[in-house]
């Protein structure tokens, strides 16, 4: 029997080892991390890891997250502040991956905006446990090395916003578990390669703003797909062939040029399509409309053909819908007609709308141009000539008779077609609305007819109420025909934002779409330290809410310090729920919070002072670069784009933070502009703010007195009508100093009814160099932000997409505009 002392000696001796062995991987990852920093030319992102080896136990931050499993890191992620980054001299991507490689446990990689470069390092193949890979918004280039297909567990790469060139490799197939794909935003070019429909795993295919062309592989056994967003490349000219459980396919900017497949109908969980700026002919499927989950739907910019009927059904749930810059004729849906849904479709030939429509002849030349498919032009086959012997005394009674023979053979051709493919409704509608496509001799006969009859407006209007009993029979039968699906039980509840945005390899920094230093507590010291004490020559301002100081940090970065007086007396804690928000403030378009300090009263340790620490923009205001009386004034490009960057930042605060920041009384001398023109709001309606000056007005604002209710209601569409005011001084070029003057401008710009009346009005500087649409568009949005009525102002998301259409209208324009300047021949659009 074995002596139990000496198990106890083993089991110690075990335990001794173990924790040794533990104490040795913790001291080695610590060593690696400490060379990491090193490499890096320690960055801010990396300043919370210190000489603490315990690196499973750091508290995590947006700039920093380590994970360990059984005391082995098995995840590391670093943000960092792409524009501010700056690596030393002798950095080396070869070095930093070669010094990660030696964390063999490492599942989840992500350097992001850390301004790392050169190609990507071949030793990145001995992290070969690695799973997840984000090296986002760095400036890597060359080609993806092929030692990556050694990475045999990884599960989701994401390379965007770099400067990668060549071809996406054929082995990228051999990564069987690849889940996301994301390339967006960098130089790839050739054809996608064939080895990617082997991907069967693959729920995200992300390959956008990149120059990719040629026809794409066959993607419709990837069964999991669910995301594919191949916007601005060229890929073209046939329709993909695609699985159907997709929620958001962009195909935006290409050179697809050929018909939409009709099985896109069978889509039932597609939630976002974008086939806009393409040349995709034939008929509109209108069946598009009513797909169950549909939200977002643009086909602008196109040439689809066909009828739109009143009668046609929509879904519940579609937002935003573009029909614009198409060849569609008849009436819009009344399902599109709802103030709640963002509905644009000029440049059509739709009859008795408001929005800019053309000639009904201009669509049906259009549609001659449109190439057809052979297999198109063997449904234009006729049959033999009928002909018609009448007198002059009946030649009215025959001539209904032949009117109604031409439309019905034309509406049921399918009987005379040899072996047609298909006869849907839109091509039936679309080859009798065209019927001017093909010349046949029953047309001849026809106009010969006609021509003999005195009264040839009234045999036009009589064969075209004919034409319409006959559609609408038709159109009756094939809806009685055609019996309804119940598919909502069907549909999958799948979150595309979700995917698009999964934590596990996107941090929630880069979600907020900016990249900012990690927000944080700065030390009373430091502040003193970045503005000499709070100098005189730091002083910028004093506001309302107190007085602005400049400051640099030592590491050479700008801030701007806001120091607010507390009125009322509390402990730090009080205040760590309004910390909290603003710590959430971070965003592309606003002056976004860094962090804050405390000034504490040393006798009872209450809060004297908060100072709150912001980025700092040096450049000038919106308002000097649109109206001011001197200095470079902003293009019509440029006003397009700084509205849609307000607009973008006020949606933000609405909707992306919780709660959401209401009645921020917008002002355009609060819009400032960054060296690259991009606009940033530096005033927005803390709570912090509104709760100091409540302790001083007894609980109640000044501004919310009487109508208290009211504001709470209608509290985005306060923020819409300043919105309407900064688009009015965009549009007129001039400022707009005192409230009374908004009425009179606002019916300035309402009366203009025409072109000419439109640009004797805007800002001399840019009327020469808008479009007519988008002059028109800016114009209708600014009208309705401005309205008496709160309930009938846009929401955000409503002005955002107009604004967004304007510049889509512009860019085109401009385009055009300049290939007819190259070229003395009209040339065909190109994208």
């Amino acid at each position: 029997m074995a002596n139990p002392v000496s198990h106890s000696y083993l089991l110690l001796l075990i335990l001794f080892l173990t924790i040794h062995l533990s104490e040795e991987l913790q001291f080695s990852q610590y060593q690696t991390l400490l060379k990491v920093q090193q490499l890096l030319g320690y960055p801010s992102a990396l300043g919370s890891y210190s000489s603490n080896t315990d690196n499973c136990n750091i508290e995590p931050t947006p700039s920093l997250t380590l994970v360990c499993y059984e005391d082995s890191l098995t995840q590391l992620h670093v943000v960092g502040n792409k524009g501010f980054t700056s690596l030393p001299q002798n950095f080396s991507s070869d070095t930093l991956f070669a010094t990660l490689g030696s964390l063999s446990s490492l599942k989840v990689l992500s350097l992001v905006s850390l301004g790392l470069w050169g190609p990507l390092p071949e030793s990145i193949a001995q992290l070969s446990s690695l799973e997840i890979l984000n090296i986002s918004s760095n400036y890597f280039n060359g080609a993806i090395p092929v030692q990556v297909s050694h990475l045999k567990n990884l599960q989701s790469v994401v390379l965007d916003d770099n400067n990668f060139n060549g071809e996406i490799p054929n082995w990228v197939g051999s990564l069987q578990g690849l889940a996301v794909l994301s390339l967006k935003n960098n130089w790839f070019s050739g054809n996608l390669p064939t080895s990617v429909k082997s991907l069967v795993t693959l729920r995200v295919l992300d390959l956008s703003n990149n120059q990719l062309s040629g026809e794409l592989p066959n993607l419709h056994n990837l069964s999991n797909l669910q995301v594919l967003h191949l916007e601005n490349n060229t890929f073209g000219p046939h329709f993909p062939s695609l699985p159907t459980k997709l929620v958001s396919l962009v195909l935006r900017n290409n050179s697809f040029k050929l018909s939409v497949p009709s099985n896109i109908s069978s889509f039932y969980q597609l939630q976002k399509l974008d086939l806009s700026f393409n040349g995709f002919v034939g008929p509109f499927p209108p069946s598009l409309l009513s797909l169950p989950s549909l939200n977002y739907l643009d086909i602008s910019s196109n040439k689809f053909t066909g009828l739109l009927f009143k009668n046609f059904s929509c879904n519940d749930d579609l937002h935003f819908v573009n029909l614009s810059s198409n060849l569609l004729k008849g009436e819009l849906p009344t399902c599109l007609r709802p103030k709640t849904r963002v509905v644009l479709y000029t440049r059509n030939c739709l009859s008795n709308e408001n929005q800019d429509q053309l000639p009904s002849t201009f669509c049906s030349n259009e549609a001659l141009a449109v190439n057809v498919t052979p297999q198109q032009q063997k449904h234009k086959r006729t049959t033999g000539t009928t002909v018609l012997v009448s007198s002059m005394g009946g030649v009215v009674g025959v001539l209904i008779v032949g009117v109604v023979i031409l439309v019905v053979s034309q509406v049921h051709k399918k009987h005379v077609v040899k072996t047609p493919s298909k006869s849907t409704l839109e091509n039936v509608i679309s080859q009798a609305q065209n019927e001017d496509e093909v010349k046949t001799p029953k047309r001849s006969i026809m106009e010969h007819i006609i021509s003999r009859v005195p009264d040839k407006h009234a045999v036009k209007t009589l064969s075209r109420s004919i034409k319409e009993q006959v559609m609408s029979r038709v159109n009756n039968k094939r809806i009685v025909k055609t019996p309804t699906r119940s598919i909502i039980e069907h549909v999958s509840s799948v979150n595309t934002a979700k995917l698009l945005t999964d934590a596990r390899y996107i941090s929630q920094t880069m979600k907020m779409g900016a990249s900012f230093p990690a927000y944080r507590t700065f030390p009373l010291d430091e502040l003193k330290e970045a503005t000499n004490n709070f100098d005189a020559s730091c002083f910028i301002s004093e506001g309302p809410h107190g007085q602005i100081y400049k400051g640099v940090l030592s590491d050479g970065m700008h801030i701007a310090i806001r120091g607010m007086k507390i009125r009322k007396k509390h402990s730090p804690q009080t205040y760590m729920h309004h910390v909290e928000l603003i710590s959430k403030l971070r965003h592309s378009h606003l002056v976004s919070a860094l962090g804050h300090s405390f000034e504490c009263n040393q006798d009872d340790s209450n809060v004297n002072t908060i100072y709150l620490i912001f980025e700092f923009v040096p450049n000038k205001s919106l308002r000097s670069c649109v109206s001011g009386s001197s200095g470079e004034k902003l293009s019509w490009t440029q006003r397009i784009a700084a509205a849609i960057g307000v607009v973008k930042s006020i949606q933000f605060l609405h909707t992306g933070i919780v709660p959401g920041l209401y009645s921020n009384n917008l002002k355009i001398t609060d819009i400032l502009l960054d060296n690259n023109h991009n606009v940033k709001i530096s005033s927005y309606n803390l709570p912090l703010y509104a709760e100091n000056k409540r302790m001083v007005n007894n609980g109640t604002s000044p501004g919310l007195k009487g109508n208290l209710q009211a504001r709470i209601k209608d509290a985005d569409k306060h923020d819409v009508y300043d919105i309407g005011v900064i688009l009015l001084e965009i549009i007129l070029g001039r400022p707009i100093m005192f409230h009374n003057e908004v009425g009179t401008l606002k019916d300035l710009v309402s009366i203009k009814t025409d072109d000419i009346a439109r640009r004797s009005i805007v800002d001399p500087v840019i009327h020469k160099e808008c479009s007519d649409e988008s002059l028109m568009t800016m114009m209708e949005i600014c009208v309705r932000c401005l309205s008496s009525e709160p309930t009938n102002r846009p929401s955000v998301e409503d002005v955002l997409w107009n604004l967004q259409f304007a510049a889509q209208v512009q860019n085109t324009w401009k385009r055009d505009s300049n290939d007819n300047r190259d070229s003395p021949a009209p040339s065909s659009r190109e994208t």
